[in-house]
C-alpha cells in the first residue's frame, strides 16, 4: 500500500484521522515484550495475571504510545516526523480486547500539526494523547 505524503497545506483543524483498530493476543504481547525487553509477568503469564484478579494478561502501556504514533504516521505519510507525543493512561487493557485509536487535528502552526487522540476498548477510555507531527512544506509544481 502506498501511503500519501501529506503536507501542511492539505490539513485543516477539525480533520479526523482514520480510525486504527488492533486486537492484541497474548502472543502479540510476548513478542512486544521481547522487542522492548519488558519481561514483567503481567504481560505474558496468564496464571500470574489471574492471581492478581485480572481477566487476562495486561497490554503494556508502551503499546498505547506505539498505536498513537502509528495512527498519526499512517495518516500523515512516510515523510511525517513525530516531534512530540505525550499520553495519559486512564485504564488498563487486556489481551483479547480490541483497542481503537481515534484522532482529530486541533491546531496547525507552521509545519507542526497537533493531534488530539483517544484510545478506547469498547466504551472504556484507555488513554488520551497529544501528538505533534511535523509535515513537509507543500511542493511547488515543476514548470517545464
Amino acid at each position: 500500500m502506498i501511503r500519501p505524503i501529506r503536507s501542511v497545506a492539505m490539513v485543516w483543524a477539525g480533520e479526523a484521522l482514520p480510525v486504527l483498530e488492533k486486537t492484541f493476543t497474548a502472543v502479540d504481547l510476548m513478542a512486544y515484550g521481547a522487542a522492548t525487553w519488558d519481561w514483567h509477568r503481567l504481560h505474558y503469564d496468564i496464571e500470574f495475571a489471574r492471581a492478581m484478579k485480572l481477566p487476562n494478561v495486561v497490554i503494556d502501556g508502551q503499546v498505547f504510545g506505539a498505536l498513537f504514533a502509528r495512527a498519526v504516521v499512517d495518516w500523515a505519510g512516510p515523510q511525517a516526523f513525530v516531534a512530540c507525543l505525550s499520553f495519559k493512561m486512564k485504564s488498563m487493557a487486556f489481551a483479547g480486547e480490541t483497542l481503537r485509536v481515534e484522532g482529530e487535528v486541533t491546531q496547525i502552526a507552521g509545519s507542526a500539526v497537533i493531534v488530539a487522540q483517544r484510545l478506547t476498548s469498547g466504551h472504556r477510555l484507555v488513554s488520551e494523547a497529544k501528538t505533534e507531527v511535523r509535515l513537509p512544506a507543500p511542493t511547488s509544481p515543476v514548470s517545464t
